[in-house]
C-alpha cells in the first residue's frame, strides 16, 4: 500500500497520510537515530531521514533549511510533516518560516528557538576546532542518550561521523548559537509538537515549556529520556506524532 495515498486507523480515528515525514537529526547525529521511530510509525508514515550534514555546504542554518526545502520540492508533490531533533529542530523552524507552503506540521525534539542556556556549545565549538576526532564524537554521542544504544549501534553512530566535514559541524553550531527565532514563532500556526526528555542535559523542561508557549498551536510532552527521545522512546514519540496527524 502506498503510504502517501493511504489511510489507516488509530484509536478509532482515520489518519490520512498526505505525505511522508522529513526527519532532521542533530549535529553529529546519524540519520539512523530515527530508525526506531520509523519502525514505530510504520505503516502510518514513511520517515525520510535527511542527512543534511553530508550535503555540500554552506552549513549555516538558513542555507541548510534551503537545502531541505529543495529536497522536499524535488521529492514530494505536497506539504510534508517535518521532525527536527536538536540542531535539526532549528533547521525545521527556519524551513517553516522561510517556506511555510512546504510544511504541514512540526515535531520539535530536544530543541529550541535559541541557544541561551545551552551551556556547552562554546566548548563543543572549541573542541571541533582543535580536536575533531573520535573522542569528541563519542562524548557528544554518549551525552545524548540516557537509554544507551547497543555497543554495535554506538560504533555505527561514531563511524558515521567519520564521513562528516568538520566545517559542517562547526558552521551549523556557530550559526545556531547566534540564532534567535523566538519573536517569529507566533507566525507558525500549523499543528506542532514540542517534546523534551526530562533528563536532557542540554535543555531543561522549563526551557522547553517556554519554547512551546511561543506557538499558537503546539502540544508539549515530557518523556523519561535523555536528549534523543526519537531513539530512546520511539513509541511515545510516535503517539505524539499520531496526535498531530489526527488534527
Amino acid at each position: 500500500m502506498d503510504p502517501v495515498n493511504s489511510a489507516s486507523t488509530h484509536s478509532g480515528k482515520v489518519l490520512f497520510m498526505a505525505s511522508p515525514m522529513i526527519a532532521l537529526p542533530g549535529t553529529m547525529c546519524a540519520p539512523a537515530i530515527f530508525d526506531p521511530l520509523a519502525d514505530a510509525l510504520y505503516p502510518d508514515l514513511n520517515v525520510d531521514a535527511f542527512s543534511w550534514m553530508t550535503q555540500p555546504g554552506p552549513w549555516d542554518i538558513p542555507s541548510v533549511a534551503t537545502n531541505v526545502a529543495n529536497h522536499i520540492r524535488r521529492s514530494y508533490d505536497r506539504p510534508v510533516l517535518v521532525a527536527g531533533h536538536s540542531t535539526g529542530g532549528a533547521i525545521a523552524l527556519q524551513l517553516t518560516l522561510d517556506a511555510p507552503e512546504l510544511v504541514q506540521g512540526l515535531v520539535l525534539v530536544g530543541t529550541g528557538a535559541h541557544m541561551r542556556g545551552h551551556g556547552d556549545v562554546s566548548a563543543i565549538l572549541e573542541r571541533i576546532t582543535h580536536g575533531w576526532d573520535e573522542r569528541l564524537w563519542a562524548d557528544v554521542l554518549d551525552r545524548s542518550f540516557r537509554i544507551a544504544p547497543s555497543p554495535q549501534q554506538r560504533r555505527d553512530f561514531i563511524d558515521w561521523v567519520r564521513g562528516v566535514d568538520k566545517r559542517a559541524a562547526y558552521d551549523v553550531l556557530a550559526s545556531q548559537r547566534d540564532l534567535d527565532l523566538s519573536a517569529e514563532l507566533a507566525n507558525i500556526t500549523i499543528p506542532s509538537g514540542v517534546i523534551i526528555g526530562r533528563h536532557d542535559p542540554t535543555r531543561t523542561v522549563a526551557q522547553a515549556r517556554e519554547f512551546a508557549d511561543h506557538f499558537v498551536n503546539a502540544t508539549f510532552t515530557v518523556l523519561e529520556t535523555g536528549h534523543t527521545p526519537v531513539f530512546e522512546a520511539p513509541e511515545e514519540v510516535a503517539e505524539c506524532i499520531r496526535g498531530l496527524l489526527s488534527e
